[in-house]
């Protein structure tokens, strides 16, 4: 099973991928595409580089790019780096509880952590963008048959109060 890191690692490259065309993308045009926090997105990036995946640009129009084209990147190599941290602490762990001969909760899910490592060596960083371009049109004819289907009457604005409402509020005024 995919930890969350190798998950925000693929969306993030994904995400990378379809915008690098107009040069260097910044984490923050990331951070607002995939909603997850920059500094979230800092620590998976600064992996990706030292795996040699991806390349920064420092200074005004700077961000990254993929080092190689996205048609030798798989998914498995952008995963691999968060995997490995995953699988070596769970091997820690449960380094005593294995039982030798009989089919366990560890062997069944090693046999599933091999498939999905055969699978997503299969497809491409190229491949997983052609997907992600078919696919949305299909989701938001979705969002839009369900959107407003209660036929409900929008919310008047309140008045909000003009002073803080906690102490965490005074730097704003």
């Amino acid at each position: 099973m995919l930890s969350k890191k190798s998950f925000n690692a693929i969306n993030a490259l994904v995400w990378l991928g379809l915008m690098q065309a107009a040069g260097p993308v910044s984490l923050q045009k990331i951070s607002e595409a995939m909603q997850v926090s920059i500094s979230s997105l800092e620590q998976i990036f600064s992996t990706l580089k030292a795996c040699d995946l991806i390349v920064s640009f420092k200074g005004p129009g700077g961000g990254y790019a993929t080092r190689s084209p996205l048609t030798s990147i798989s998914l498995w190599s952008i995963a691999k780096p968060f995997e490995v941290e995953a699988q070596s602490i769970e091997k820690n762990l449960d380094s005593e509880k294995k039982q030798v001969g009989k089919l366990s909760s560890e062997s069944i899910f090693e046999m599933f952590q091999h498939a999905s490592e055969r699978l997503l060596s299969s497809i491409s960083l190229q491949e997983a963008l052609d997907l992600c371009q078919i696919v949305p049109a299909e989701s938001e004819f979705k969002h839009l048959a369900q959107a407003n289907r209660f036929k409900l009457k929008p919310v008047t604005n309140s008045s909000f109060p003009k002073g803080p409402n906690s102490v965490f509020n005074w730097a704003q005024f």
